[in-house]
């Protein structure tokens, strides 16, 4: 089966459709299906037996806010399943496929990929589990090792940053580590002070020639100092393939001292950036930018949603004023070197603040409640942020809207710019920012922001 003769399938509303469920546990995989099923004997996997134990679809909800829920995993237990009671379940995966009655197993599609949370309710003739998206792996810190000396954490510094800690790993010698990954340049300072040193680009550590003679930081230059590279970086930790990687080039610097987790990296990089991050059905990773839609990409006309479905959720003022904090210093200092507070008063300056500030406005008459915002951001450049600050305010210029609808839609993506041309959305484009769908309805419930 080809992917438009699939596409078809699903577009066709009256299609029977069957939901195949795969549930691992720790002493092998069960095979179950909302409809009795058995693979071909020309299938990959031959005369494979689905029992038709689902009691209900598995719906799916993805938004644009890095959360992905399901449905409960419902099953009909007459008592056969009583044994299941004492699998090891929790942490599995539970893969979904969805196809029609009369189909090679072979030509359905796998539907959504999940983690199985463990069995969440047992009673009479039911067996329930919760299941769980894949981001929830992201929730695992990382695992960057231990400072000697009872210093805790190594650090994390990817990117471009400014003025982090330093931590001495020797009693023998004036070395000291800066990060857990390697550096391609350390500048080691002394009260803002650049000092001579010898570096160990690849431990991400650095000798002194001489002890300090007072607080001890450095600037750190790590590879991965773009969006996209970041977002890679993270990928590879948690085992996951990115689908989409659309946040824009800046330079970008993002530092922990303790411990931290992919999710934390990924909500920070894209908080100051008007991004947003999630993993779609199959597991993968999606980064995108909010952006104004100029074009529509799905168009709904008034019988592709269900009729008085369409609701007015939230109202969002616009800004009257952006705020971007960027360049974060890790290590403000109270103390400056005198040869810098003679001699580049903007950088002692910056060396006592956390943040540098990107200030903007806009005039805005007609909403007198308009926010004054502030946001901060992984940015490391000045034009960066300038850029970044200007394209925030501009989006939030009028005030923005979330509707929610029942559209008869067999599929549509978070992201996806959107036309309905029903009642107060006739002739507006939006974003949709919320997908629930379910696989055997046929109705998807939408969020748009417009």
């Amino acid at each position: 089966m080809t992917d438009a003769d699939y596409a078809a399938w699903l577009a066709d509303h009256a299609a029977p459709r069957v939901v195949l469920c795969e549930m691992e546990h720790g002493a092998g995989t069960e095979f179950l299906a909302s409809h009795p099923y058995i693979s071909r004997p020309t299938d990959a996997v031959p005369n494979r037996v689905y029992d038709d134990l689902l009691a209900e679809a598995i719906d799916i909800e993805t938004r644009a806010d890095a959360r992905l829920s399901f449905g409960e995993v419902r099953l009909v237990n007459d008592g056969a399943l009583d044994a299941w009671l004492g699998y090891a379940w929790t942490g599995h995966a539970i893969r979904l496929y969805l196809g029609g009655p009369g189909w090679s197993r072979d030509d359905f599609r796998l539907h959504a990929r999940g983690i199985n949370q463990g069995i969440s309710g047992a009673r009479r003739g039911e067996l329930v589990f919760s299941m769980v998206d894949q981001s929830a792996r992201l929730d695992e810190p990382l695992d960057t090792g231990t400072l000697p000396l009872g210093g805790g954490p190594v650090p994390l510094a990817l990117g471009s940053v400014y003025n982090a800690p330093a931590y001495r790993v020797s009693t023998t010698a004036l070395t000291y580590r800066a990060s857990y990954l390697a550096a391609t340049a350390l500048t080691p300072k002394e009260l803002g002070n650049t000092v001579p040193h010898t570096d160990d680009l690849a431990g991400g550590a650095f000798t002194l020639d001489n002890a300090p003679g007072g607080a001890l930081t450095v600037d750190i230059q790590q590879a991965d100092d773009t969006p996209a590279e970041v977002v890679a970086w993270v990928a590879a930790q948690y085992g996951l393939t990115v689908a989409e990687n659309g946040l824009s080039g800046y330079t970008v610097g993002l530092y922990y001292a303790g411990p931290v987790s992919g999710r934390q990296i990924l909500d920070d990089l894209c908080r100051g950036q008007g991004g947003y991050w999630y993993l779609d059905a199959l597991g993968q990773l999606v980064v995108r930018q909010h952006q104004v839609p100029t074009v529509a990409e799905l168009t709904l006309a008034p019988d592709d949603v269900l009729f008085g479905s369409l609701e007015l959720v939230e109202t969002q003022q616009p800004w009257a004023s952006l705020t971007l904090r960027w360049g974060r210093n890790a290590a403000p200092l109270r103390e400056v070197a005198g040869t810098i507070e003679a001699n580049d008063a903007s950088e002692a300056e910056r060396l006592k603040r956390e943040w540098r500030e990107s200030v903007a406005t806009q005039a805005l008459p007609d909403y007198p409640l308009a926010e004054e915002v502030t946001r901060a951001s992984p940015l490391s450049v000045a034009a960066d942020a300038a850029t970044e600050r200007d394209r925030l305010l501009a989006l939030r210029a009028v005030r923005r809207d979330v509707w929610r609808l029942e559209a008869f839609l067999p599929e549509a993506d978070v992201g996806q710019a959107i036309a309905v041309e029903v009642g107060a959305l006739s002739g507006r484009l939006g974003r949709v920012i919320a997908v629930r769908r379910s696989p055997t309805r046929g109705i998807t419930t939408l969020e748009v922001w417009v």
